[in-house]
């Protein structure tokens, strides 16, 4: 008798499970194996990234960097004029992947502010990386305000490319 009325006091308040079963494993406590995979997944991607860096770190660095001679002008002490020139390593293409990457984190940043900024983030309004039911459940497909996120991404590489910026 004092068991029903127990299950009872607890199936009222919204409790699935009696005290005795909640404190058990369930399966929510246990790593799925496409969790595990992942993880596997990364770290192998990330020792061979680190192997062939540590080969062919000259090659990677000689792709990237470059080096300039630079001529320029310096004035003595005595107001005569010498012309003087000096080797600037300089970041090579940076014009091709500065405004890429200050593009995708404008998106980026922008994207989380609407995310979070949102009632419920992901579901109310729901994103279009969100699961169909949250989408269907809206009645719309997409919403402004993260296709604007992706609009001011844009617009920064744009402008970036525009005004010819790089490091």
């Amino acid at each position: 008798m004092a068991g029903s009325t127990l299950s009872a006091k607890y199936s009222k308040n919204g409790f699935r499970f009696s005290p005795k079963r909640r404190g058990s494993n369930s399966e929510e406590n246990v790593p799925h194996e496409r969790n595990l995979a992942l993880l596997g997944l990364v770290f192998s991607i990330l020792v061979i990234a680190v192997k062939v860096f540590y080969e062919h770190h000259e090659v990677l660095h000689n792709l990237i960097f470059e080096r300039r001679l630079i001529s320029y002008e310096v004035v003595t002490e005595t107001g005569q004029v010498m012309f003087a020139n000096t080797w600037e390593t300089a970041v090579r293409h940076s014009n091709i992947w500065l405004p890429l990457v200050c593009g995708c984190l404008a998106t980026y940043f922008t994207w989380m502010c609407v995310y979070l900024d949102s009632k419920e983030p992901g579901v109310n309004p729901p994103s279009p990386l969100s699961p169909q039911k949250y989408r269907s459940r809206s009645g719309h497909t997409f919403h402004l305000n993260y296709v604007f996120a992706v609009l001011v991404g844009f617009l920064v590489t744009i402008y970036m490319y525009f005004k010819n910026m790089s490091v």
